[in-house]
């Protein structure tokens, strides 16, 4: 008896082992943009906590927010890599910087998206935006429950933000949480890559119309 509560046991710690809890996902749309004018983004891709991969490449943006798509269930962000050039500010007249990035994204992403879904009062929408901007070699990635005090009650809960994550976002018409905030590699040439389709990209984009 005391051999089949020992394998039970044993059975048991395996099962209990062997569960990871299910990641904290959000619906939300993704956008690319920038907040200093036109870039070209060739690649942008994030990684999350559970290994699944998002594209923000949405070739030429500018503005913020910039460029939409319908986005999907996504968890916490973990990882960005990304390869961009910004534009000439004179139309027509090609790229003039290079960018590329491939970094970790904090640790504190989840509850940082945690802390923006549980910020409202009496707004609930049950999507956000998830939000990569580039402006030269700096990138950062937002997410946000798109909460416009214009046409929503964006009155946050009493004590909803203890450690102050919750920001205004780059045109303050509504708030946001910054998941990351980096810079990458910089060049005055488009760098070597053995991706084909991203260096044709940004030739065909750097050439004068």
């Amino acid at each position: 008896m005391t051999k089949w509560k020992a394998f039970l046991l044993l059975l048991l710690s395996v099962a209990v082992l062997g569960c990871e809890p299910e990641p904290y996902t959000v619906e939300a749309g993704f956008t690319n943009g920038s907040t200093t004018g036109r870039h070209i983004v060739s690649k942008m891709t994030i990684t999350t906590l559970s290994g699944g991969k998002a594209n923000f490449a949405m070739g030429s943006v500018g503005g913020y927010p910039g460029a939409h798509s319908g986005g999907g269930k996504i968890d916490a962000p973990a990882y960005i890599e990304g390869e961009w050039a910004k534009g000439n500010p004179e139309p027509s007249s090609g790229l003039i910087s290079y960018h590329r990035i491939s970094a970790p994204i904090p640790d504190n992403a989840e509850a940082k998206m945690k802390t923006m879904d549980n910020y409202y009062q009496n707004f609930d929408r049950d999507y956000g935006s998830m939000e990569v901007i580039v402006d030269g070699p700096r990138v950062r990635v937002f997410y946000s429950k798109s909460c416009v005090d214009m046409y929503d009650d964006c009155a946050p809960k009493q004590g909803a933000d203890p450690n102050g994550w919750v920001v205004r976002s780059p045109k303050n018409q509504t708030d946001v949480v910054v998941l990351f905030d980096g810079k990458g590699e910089s060049s005055p040439t488009p760098f070597p890559s053995a991706d084909t389709a991203t260096s044709e990209h940004l030739q065909k984009a750097n050439s004068p119309e």
